[in-house]
C-alpha cells in the first residue's frame, strides 16, 4: 500500500525532514499440486441434519484457548480493548470480537483455522489492522498474526523470510541493517502481508516493481487446515492469486519469502506550488511521468487544509540514480508546469533513512516511529477511496479534480483532504496484466482520495464520517468519466459494488476459480472477499 493517503497526518505522507519530503494486513511443506480436502464446514459424517447420523460437536473457545501458545482474549480480559482496536479510530467499537487469538506460532494459526472450519464460527485475519473497510475485525474470532514478526535476511541468496505480522518499519530496519532493500509502502505500522497480497505500491515501485512482484513463496494455512508453502511450482494457481488478489480471501498467511536487492542511496525531492497553478502542475506531471526514467518515482497531490484556509499542489518523490542527475530529471517537469515552485528541497540519504523519512519519522528510531504512529495525535479517523488512471486526464478532468479538492474548504472538521496520483509504469508495466492477480499493469498511476478529521476545538461529541465519505467518493465520481470504475484493492471502499471487476478486472474469473478450489465453503470471507 503504498497505502498512502493525501494528507500528512494519515501515514505522514508529506513530512518535511532533512531538507526534503517524501510523500508519501508448523507443519511440513508439501510438493506438487493438490486439491483441498473435504470442505471444512461440511459435516464430518457426510450426513446432513435430520439424517439420524451423528455430527461432530461444536468446539468451544475454551478448547481452542487451551491449544494456543497464549490464552484467547475475551471481552473483559486485560488488554482486550487495546488488542481489539484497529488503526482507523472511526471503527472503534464497531465490532466486538468474541475472542482474539494472539498467535505466536504457525501452529496457533492452524488451530484457529481448524476451529473455525469445524463449527467454531467465522474468523477474520489481522496483522497491522489497516483494512480501509474495517475488515480486520468481526463479531467472532479474530486471528491476530502480529506475533509472527521475525525477519531473517539471507544476503547471499538475495531473499528475506518475513513473518506475516511484521510491520513495514520493522521490515525496513531489518533489511537496511544488512544493506538490503525491498519496494513497499510508507505507513510504518502497516502489515507487510496485507500490503504485499494486494500489490504494494511505494516510492521504489517504478524501479523495483510492486511488493507482490518480489514474492518468491508464501506460507499459508488453507481452509482445510493444511500448512502449505506455495510458489511458482507448488500450488502455482494459489501463488498467482496471492500476488495481487488481496488479503483474507484464500487462507491465513503466516510467512513470506521475498527477493531483496542491494539497498540504494535515495535522493528525495519536494516541489510545491500555489493552488492557482494546480491544473498546470497536474497537467505537466502527467506528461512528464509517462516518460520518466524508471529509477524515478513521484506523486502529484492536490490538497485542502480547511482550518488554515489553505490549498496547495505539489510533486514529491525519489530518485535512485546518480544524485547529480536529479536536477536534470526534474527539469522537464518544471518546464511542463511553466510556473516556478514556491518551495523546493532535495536531499540524498541511505535506504533506511529514506524509509523513516517517508514514514514521517526523521530523527527517530524504528521503535519510536511505531509508537508515535498510533499516538492519539497521529491516529486520526479517515475516509478513503481510489481510482486507476489509465491515461492522462484531459483538461476537463484536471479541472474537475481541482474543483473537487477545493470543495474541501467547506468541511471545517477536516484536517486535510484531497487527491494523490502515485506513479506506476517502469518495472510495474514490465510484467503482463495476467501474470499476477494485480491487473493494473498498464496504468499511468493509482489514485487515492482521502480525508482525515478531528472535532473542532470546543465541539461536543464525535464527528460523523458521512461528510468525509461523501467528499472522497464525490471526488472519485467526478473523475470516473475518464478513469472508469477501476480501483485498488488495498484502498478498499465498501461503497464499490462491483468490486471484483473494479479491483481485478479480467483476472477476477481466475481468482474465483482459485477460491473455489481452496476455499469452496467460503471460510475466509468478508464483505469484499473473492467469491467462489
Amino acid at each position: 500500500m503504498s497505502t498512502r493517503p493525501a494528507g500528512p497526518t494519515r501515514r505522514e505522507a508529506l513530512r518535511l525532514a532533512g531538507g526534503a519530503a517524501l510523500t508519501v494486513l508448523a507443519a511440513g511443506c508439501r510438493s506438487g499440486p493438490r486439491s483441498p480436502r473435504t470442505s471444512p464446514t461440511a459435516p464430518r459424517t457426510g450426513a446432513g441434519p435430520g439424517s439420524g447420523a451423528p455430527t461432530a460437536p461444536t468446539p468451544s473457545l475454551a478448547t481452542l484457548s487451551a491449544r494456543l501458545s497464549r490464552p484467547l482474549l475475551r471481552p473483559g480480559s486485560p488488554d482486550y480493548r487495546r488488542s481489539a482496536r484497529l488503526y482507523n479510530p472511526r471503527f472503534d467499537g464497531v465490532a466486538v470480537p468474541a475472542a482474539i487469538a494472539r498467535c505466536a506460532t504457525v501452529g496457533d494459526v492452524a488451530a484457529c483455522v481448524r476451529f473455525a472450519g469445524t463449527g467454531g464460527g467465522g474468523l477474520r485475519l489481522r496483522a497491522g489492522g489497516h483494512s480501509y473497510g474495517g475488515w480486520s475485525t468481526g463479531p467472532n474470532l479474530v486471528v491476530d498474526v502480529s506475533g509472527l514478526s521475525a525477519v531473517t535476511v539471507d544476503t547471499a541468496g538475495g531473499v528475506a523470510r518475513i513473518g506475516a505480522g511484521a510491520r513495514l518499519a520493522t521490515v525496513y530496519a531489518a533489511l537496511a541493517a544488512r544493506g538490503m532493500a525491498v519496494a513497499a509502502g510508507s505507513c510504518p505500522t502497516v502489515g507487510i502481508t496485507g500490503l504485499a497480497l494486494g500489490g504494494g505500491v511505494g516510492v521504489l515501485t517504478r524501479a523495483f516493481g510492486l511488493t507482490c512482484d518480489a514474492l518468491r513463496s508464501v506460507q499459508i494455512v488453507t481452509a482445510d487446515g493444511a500448512v502449505r508453502e506455495v510458489d511458482g511450482r507448488r500450488d502455482a494457481d494459489l501463488f498467482w492469486a496471492l500476488r495481487g488478489g488481496g488479503g483474507g480471501s484464500f487462507g491465513a498467511v503466516t510467512a513470506l519469502t521475498v527477493a531483496v536487492r542491494a539497498a540504494p542511496r535515495v535522493s528525495t525531492f519536494y516541489l510545491e506550488w500555489g493552488f492557482s497553478d494546480a491544473e498546470a502542475v497536474l497537467s505537466g506531471w502527467q506528461r512528464w511521468v509517462a516518460g520518466a526514467d524508471r529509477a524515478l518515482w513521484s506523486t502529484c497531490k492536490l490538497l485542502a487544509t480547511p482550518r488554515r484556509g489553505r490549498l496547495r499542489a505539489l510533486v514529491a518523490g525519489t530518485w535512485i540514480g546518480p544524485p547529480t542527475a536529479l536536477d536534470g530529471q526534474l527539469a522537464p517537469l518544471l518546464a511542463a508546469v511553466g510556473a516556478p515552485p514556491v518551495a523546493r528541497s532535495a536531499a540524498t540519504v541511505g535506504y533506511g533513512q529514506a524509509m523513516l523519512l517517508e514514514a514521517g519519522c526523521s530523527g527517530r528510531t524504528t521503535e519510536q516511529c511505531l509508537a508515535d504512529a498510533v499516538s492519539p495525535t497521529k491516529r486520526q479517523p479517515f475516509a478513503a477511496t481510489s481510482a486507476i488512471l489509465g491515461s492522462p486526464l484531459p483538461p476537463a478532468g484536471i479541472a474537475a479534480a481541482a474543483e473537487r479538492v477545493r470543495a474541501g474548504l467547506g468541511l471545517p472538521d477536516m484536517v486535510e483532504g484531497g487527491v494523490s496520483f502515485d506513479a506506476l509504469g517502469g518495472a510495474v508495466a514490465a510484467i503482463a496484466p495476467a501474470a499476477t492477480a494485480f491487473v493494473h499493469r498498464r496504468a499511468l498511476a493509482s489514485v487515492q482520495f482521502t480525508a482525515t478529521w478531528t472535532p473542532m476545538t470546543g465541539s461536543a461529541g464525535a464527528v460523523s464520517p458521512d461528510p468525509f465519505d461523501a467528499y472522497v467518493r464525490g471526488q472519485r465520481s467526478a473523475l470516473m468519466r475518464w478513469t472508469g470504475a477501476a480501483a485498488y484493492v488495498n484502498y478498499a471502499d465498501p461503497a464499490i459494488r462491483d468490486y471484483g471487476s473494479a479491483y481485478w478486472g479480467a483476472n477476477y474469473p481466475r481468482l474465483r476459480a482459485v477460491k473455489k478450489q481452496y476455499d469452496p465453503a467460503g471460510l475466509f470471507t468478508f464483505p469484499q472477499a473473492v467469491r467462489a
